[in-house]
């Protein structure tokens, strides 16, 4: 063999080396910050009650019979954005208390099963308005359950408009 291919190979073996090692680093880099991100979420998740523990909100058939628009929380216990909605919805239900019912649906409880289905729930926590009065069904954007000041944003403006459609 000739000294050129000999280098040219040895070069090629020292290539392929080194650009192994540098994979293994880059593998144990991206593995450790993973590793950190999963732990800051994990210290990010709310420490609050389950969404079933709290006591706002009455069970769905009872408020769906009521004259009044009806907020639904479709959740589940094991969410973490439910987890943290909460304390909102509780803020929700103080301040339009007067204006609309509120209810509470376990999207794990077997008597919503049908529910669910029909509502087409996909992620938690979904809220939906219902008003019956005017068969009407509004789904609140996800966008909107960050902050009270969010929430209050739509449901200010859903009562705006049942109003007007009162008065006509």
């Amino acid at each position: 063999m000739s000294k050129k291919k000999i280098i040219s190979i040895v070069t090629l073996i020292v290539l392929i080396i080194g650009l192994s090692v540098a994979g293994i680093f880059e593998y144990k880099h991206v593995k450790e910050v993973k590793a950190q991100r999963l732990a800051q979420q994990q210290q990010a998740m709310p420490a609050g009650k389950k969404p079933s523990e709290y006591t706002v909100g009455k069970d769905y058939n009872e408020a769906i019979k009521t004259s009044k628009p009806v907020l639904v929380l479709f959740y589940a216990d094991w969410c973490r954005y439910c987890i943290r909605f909460m304390p909102i919805y509780e803020q929700a239900v103080e301040k339009y208390g007067n204006d609309m019912e509120f209810a509470k649906v376990n999207v794990e409880d077997r008597k919503y099963e049908k529910l669910v289905q029909d509502s087409r729930i996909s992620g938690f926590p979904t809220v939906i308005i219902i008003d019956k009065k005017y068969d009407n069904k509004a789904i609140v954007p996800n966008s909107s359950l960050g902050t009270i000041d969010d929430l209050s944003v739509e449901l200010d403006r859903f009562i705006r408009i049942r109003k007007l459609l009162d008065n006509k």
